[in-house]
């Protein structure tokens, strides 16, 4: 086997392994401190080791930019599921149907957000 077919599976492994090592470390931290949790959850850490992972794979500067302008872009109808959980909770349901309706609502509003951006040509959906 040469190295550079030994490196890809190598590669992929570290980025999964870090990426629950992140997961793992907010969740343990909530255990301490649900503030420094979700401090640790609010940073763009996925968006930053995908940044990361984009640069490593030879990605160009554009291509990384219009991915950050995606992602900014997209933090707007994400922010439903969290509000929506967040008030759902405090009002007395249950955190299975909160979360539910949060992600359903998430959904509908990605969907919504993005042909709007698309009509208003704000950015391209379609893959290369």
């Amino acid at each position: 086997m040469t190295m550079p077919l030994l490196m890809a599976p190598i590669a992929y492994l570290a980025k999964i392994t870090l990426t629950v090592a992140i997961i793992v470390l907010i969740t343990e931290t909530s255990n301490r401190s649900i503030f420094l949790a979700s401090l640790f959850a609010s940073i763009p850490i996925v968006s930053v080791l995908a940044i990361l992972w984009m640069h490593n794979d030879g990605k160009s500067g554009e291509e990384i930019a219009t991915f950050a302008d995606g992602v900014l872009l997209l933090i707007i109808p994400s922010l439903i599921c969290f509000f929506l959980l967040s008030y759902l909770l405090r009002n007395g349901w249950d955190f299975f149907p909160s979360l539910g309706i949060g992600i359903v609502a998430t959904v509908i509003a990605y969907l919504i957000f993005i042909r709007f951006i698309e009509r208003m040509g704000w950015i391209a959906t379609q893959t290369s």
